[in-house]
């Protein structure tokens, strides 16, 4: 008898807590939208006017200071760094990217620009107004190299991490 009534005990316990295999849960959903990342040159980049009897650099940091090593300057024309302002959501991090080398260009003949660099730091956070990026490179100077006014571009992008 005790058989029966635990079989009995089973197939009504069964029977009870079956499930029909259909089950649901709710989630919550989020979104955080931010202001998109902006970029503005507001100077160029300029190494001045310099002498050209000898191989030399001239290296102009991200604050505008300059050295011309074994060159010299010439006339009034100071040499600058290029600065940029930078618009990005407040908090939200974001990288700068620069170029590895360009070339200017005075007709067919070139110069090479290499070594560029920001003064914003490792990491880089938005504000929400306008931050503004020195940036600085090295002018490569041949000894005996062309005369003229060499000129190019370049480009430095910024994203959100």
């Amino acid at each position: 008898m005790k058989k029966i009534t635990f079989i009995l005990f089973a197939l009504i316990a069964g029977t009870t807590f079956a499930q029909d295999g259909n089950a649901s849960a709710e989630a919550n959903a989020a979104a955080d939208i931010v202001s998109p990342i902006s970029i503005t040159p507001e100077q160029a980049l300029n190494f001045g006017k310099v002498s050209n009897y000898a191989l030399g650099k001239v290296i102009v940091e991200t604050d505008g200071t300059f050295d011309t090593s074994t060159l010299s300057q010439i006339g009034t024309t100071s040499p600058a760094a290029a600065l940029f302002d930078v618009t990005a959501a407040s908090g939200f991090s974001y990288i700068i990217t620069l170029p590895t080398t360009v070339q200017l260009t005075n007709g067919a003949v070139d110069i090479t620009v290499d070594n560029f660099n920001h003064d914003a730091g490792t990491d880089v956070t938005g504000s929400g107004g306008v931050q503004t990026i020195g940036v600085g490179a090295t002018l490569n100077v041949d000894a005996g190299q062309a005369t003229g006014n060499y000129t190019g571009t370049f480009d430095v992008s910024v994203a959100y991490e």
